[in-house]
């Protein structure tokens, strides 16, 4: 593909016509064919199958493989030998590649009427394969609240151990893992880009103050982000925890192999059928399925499998087997894909991934912790409710990271291949439109301080004056609105009436069944949600591997 045909791709996507090129600019255009399905058929019975190979799945298949159980791994997407989803430059264009699926939102009555694009993985490492590769455990809070509603073992202390477990930090320090198969890296001074330290001085100088980790004790603060990059590689799941696996041989691992439902003996889940070249086969599982598969696919899956609401299964045709609060409860990360500044000449491509700065802060000092973020993008980007007019340009990002609204997902039909129906309700409670208004006007004061002086020509989408009246304001905000591409919260853990798995993650009423992804989240981290989904499949392969 040359610079132009991928311009052209990516900007189809939504992707801003700055953000396009810079992309461009640092992608080769080489990338290996796709593989097909030439495995043979899986042979017997396997001990587990584990669904999904994300962010979640690829822990969990590490921890099981040391068991010497056998395993038989099922990936619905591709294999990952494409340069786009290993570069960490160039996760913007994997989003143009076969490794992207795509889902789209309702209608949002509170974004401009706009829908949503969510781009989830569809490869060899799930979205981990295309995320901005930013590692943010989340806060002490986060977890503690899980705990004190019932979910015992995820208090934050009690998943520390976890992250330490999974991961190499390379900086070092207290907390942090020394001899985990994920490599986490910090950006090297030499390589730290002019505008993300133009940002970090930008904070200094309204009174915030730097974080040495996102992931330390204080998670408020401007911070160089930790990341899972090891000398500009991305560490996908697939590469950190699958590939030290891949080759036992009591590990068996199918791409292009998608589950179309989970097998049931009344209440007991004996195994899933998936397409092999197409063909319908069947696998049984002697022990557990494990299903991570993310928290549009999982709920999805459940639900044509008999486990959901008995009305909305019904309205599509489908037998409850176990009535269950599937895909309710979903929460996302609002992006406010807003504040934009024209440059005077083109700005430096990054070493890493574009956005090597961030800060989480509360919008109000009375909360126990952080509620928004706000960071540093060193291309424009905007959301599809606006159109930049330039390429040379960067943007500071601002978002809602302990939202209050809550969506759902439902089936559309029972045909496995029918999208499913997403309603996301962002915004829909007050206390969100506030969090971000709040972001967005901390975001716009950083891009237009005096560090970016030199290389700032106008700021865009804004009057000329910079001032907005709040009905203005609130268009502006309305429009501005993007995903983080977040979702969690579709299968929810705890001990009430709202929950879907209970604390050790099995699907309440179903024998043989667990699901272990951002699903299962009770409510939605602080953080970006790659790390924790990590942390949630390595403690599932612990607890069952105890359990065996």
């Amino acid at each position: 593909m040359s610079r132009r045909a991928f311009m052209r791709r990516a900007m189809s996507l939504g992707i801003s016509a700055g953000m396009a090129g810079a992309l461009a600019t640092s992608w080769t255009g080489e990338a290996m064919a796709q593989s097909s399905t030439t495995a043979p058929k899986p042979d017997g019975e396997y001990d587990y199958i584990v669904v999904g190979t994300g962010s979640a799945g690829g822990a969990v298949i590490h921890q099981l493989a040391k068991t010497g159980a056998r395993i038989l791994v099922l990936e619905a997407g591709r294999n990952d030998d494409l340069e786009e989803v290993h570069d960490s430059r160039l996760w913007g264009a994997a989003l143009g590649t076969d490794a992207t699926k795509w889902f789209e939102t309702t209608p949002q009555n509170h974004t401009d009427g706009r829908t949503h694009l969510w781009p989830r993985g569809n490869v060899l490492g799930g979205t981990s394969c295309l995320n901005a590769m930013i590692f943010a455990r989340g806060h002490r809070s986060d977890f503690d609240s899980w705990a004190y509603d019932g979910c015992y073992g995820w208090s934050y202390d009690e998943v520390l151990p976890h992250f330490m477990a999974m991961e190499t930090f390379e900086p070092g320090g207290e907390g942090r893992g020394d001899s985990g198969p994920l490599f986490i890296s910090q950006p090297q001074d030499e390589f730290k880009h002019p505008g993300a330290q133009a940002f970090m001085d930008s904070c200094a100088a309204l009174g915030y103050k730097e974080t040495p980790s996102i992931n330390s004790d204080r998670m408020s603060g401007q911070a160089w982000v930790d990341f899972n990059i090891k000398d500009q590689r991305r560490q996908s799941s697939a590469v950190a925890f699958i590939y030290p696996v891949r080759d036992q041989i009591n590990v068996t691992i199918l791409t292009d192999a998608p589950v179309t439902k989970l097998n049931m003996s009344g209440t007991k889940c004996t195994g899933v059928t998936y397409l092999h070249n197409d063909e319908p086969v069947t696998v049984n599982a002697s022990r557990e399925v494990v299903l991570c598969a993310g928290a549009i696919d999982s709920p999805r899956l459940l639900m044509l499998s008999g486990i959901g609401m008995a009305n909305d299964l019904k309205s599509v045709g489908i037998d409850t087997v176990v009535e269950l609060p599937v895909g309710m409860g979903l929460q996302d990360h609002i992006l406010g894909g807003g504040p934009n500044w024209e440059t005077k000449e083109a700005v430096p491509v990054s070493h890493y991934n574009h956005s090597e700065v961030y800060m989480w802060e509360r919008s109000d000092s009375r909360l126990p912790a952080p509620d928004t973020t706000v960071l540093y993008v060193s291309v424009p980007f905007a959301s599809t409710g606006h159109k930049l007019d330039y390429q040379n340009g960067y943007c500071v990002l601002s978002g809602v990271n302990r939202p209050h609204s809550r969506g759902y997902v439902k089936l559309q039909s029972s045909d496995p291949f029918d999208a499913p129906v997403v309603e996301a309700n962002y915004l829909k409670e007050e206390q969100d439109w506030k969090a971000y208004k709040w972001s967005t006007e901390l975001a716009r004061e950083i891009g237009n301080s005096e560090f970016y002086a030199d290389v700032r020509k106008r700021e865009a989408l804004v009057p000329e004056s910079g001032k907005m009246t709040d009905a203005e304001m609130r268009d502006y905000l309305s429009k501005s609105v993007n995903t983080f591409f977040h979702p969690t919260s579709t299968c929810r853990m705890g001990v009430g009436e709202e929950a879907v798995v209970d604390p050790e993650l099995r699907v309440r009423g179903v024998e043989g069944l667990r699901v272990a992804d951002a699903s299962i989240m009770p409510s939605i981290t602080t953080s970006n949600t790659n790390s924790p989904s990590m942390m949630i499949g390595w403690k599932a392969g612990d607890m069952i591997a105890k359990n065996a």
